[in-house]
């Protein structure tokens, strides 16, 4: 008989962001170290929010002693510097979000994002509305150094217990999931949501890198491996816990199935922009949900062109879609 799934020393702490998403799901560790899985976005009600769950089980930010990062985006990582500094906590994440948490990070992706909605034909009175919602995120997090990194196959001590660490990418480069085999249980951060899609961002190439990683392709090789490991419950980054990891694996396999069997089918037979085939399929979107319209067809593409069912030619630095045959 496996043992309950979740242990009395892990805690879900929900906090508020300013971001369409809702609330973040980031989770407490109690025992040596006491440890915060995620930390929320630099925002006031987060941090509000942290200090008073944190309390209500007789701990203060500054008996922090490790935050582990599952990834970079600011709902997830945004406070972790502000953390570190008032309680000395040791940062622990994938080697892949180094780059994404320094200095100069914002600087590389907004000049990243111009260049890929460049070529993905936006206009560039879209070009200056995106641009201004990037800048406008920036509030929310803040640079920080990690202390160490974290790889596939690591195990880290949580309560005692031995978690074994996954590299998941596919939502983000460097995505981690928490593993404890024998409670059977995922911290599935945003690789698995119950109730809303993962959706593989597009990002920039890691520095020294030039070729665009294919984030949807990862995701569903990803998805296919966690589908194979024995799962009671997955805790996620948002929203309530999962029950049935496989069958909510099934529903989004089919689901990108069927988005890339419209993304076909708007192609028929000419030759479109990234920015032509998402105004097709996702007419009148706020800024935001543009940028996220516009990195969904771009991993479809992806995968439909490692497919060999699309393929594409650039003219003065636009990319054109096409069926193949």
């Amino acid at each position: 008989m496996s043992e309950p799934a979740i242990p009395d020393h892990l805690h879900t702490i929900l906090l508020p962001t300013p971001f369409p998403v809702g609330p973040v799901n980031v989770y407490l560790a109690e025992g040596e170290p006491l440890t915060l899985i995620d930390v929320g976005p630099r925002y006031d009600p987060a941090r509000r929010a942290l200090e008073a769950a944190l309390s209500a089980r007789g701990h203060r930010i500054a008996d922090l002693q490790r935050l582990i990062l599952t990834h970079t985006h600011a709902d997830h990582c945004g406070l972790a510097a502000e953390l570190k500094r008032a309680s000395g906590a040791e940062v622990l994440t994938h080697a892949a979000n180094f780059p994404w948490l320094a200095e100069d990070a914002d600087a590389r992706r907004l000049a990243f994002y111009a260049e890929v909605m460049g070529w993905a034909g936006v206009p560039a009175e879209v070009l200056v509305a995106l641009s201004q919602v990037r800048h406008s995120m920036n509030r929310y997090t803040e640079p920080v150094v990690p202390d160490r990194a974290l790889a596939d196959g690591d195990v880290l001590r949580l309560g005692g217990e031995e978690w074994q660490v996954l590299h998941t990418p596919g939502h983000a480069g460097g995505l981690i999931c928490l593993y404890q085999p024998r409670r059977r249980l995922l911290l599935s951060s945003d690789h698995l949501l119950r109730d809303i899609s993962s959706n593989p961002l597009v990002e920039p190439p890691a520095p020294g890198e030039t070729e665009r990683p294919r984030r949807l392709v990862e995701y569903m090789a990803q998805l296919r491996r966690v589908a194979e490991l024995d799962i009671a419950l997955a805790l996620p980054g948002h929203g309530p816990p999962i029950t049935d990891h496989r069958a909510l694996i099934h529903e989004r396999l089919a689901f990108h199935e069927e988005r890339a069997r419209r993304v076909l089918e708007t192609l028929g037979d000419d030759a479109l922009t990234v920015h032509e085939i998402a105004s097709a399929l996702f007419p009148d979107l706020d800024p935001v949900n543009y940028f996220l319209a516009i990195s969904e067809v771009i991993g479809h593409l992806q995968w439909l062109e490692v497919e060999s069912r699309v393929t594409h030619s650039e003219q003065s630095g636009v990319a054109f879609w096409r069926r193949v045959g």
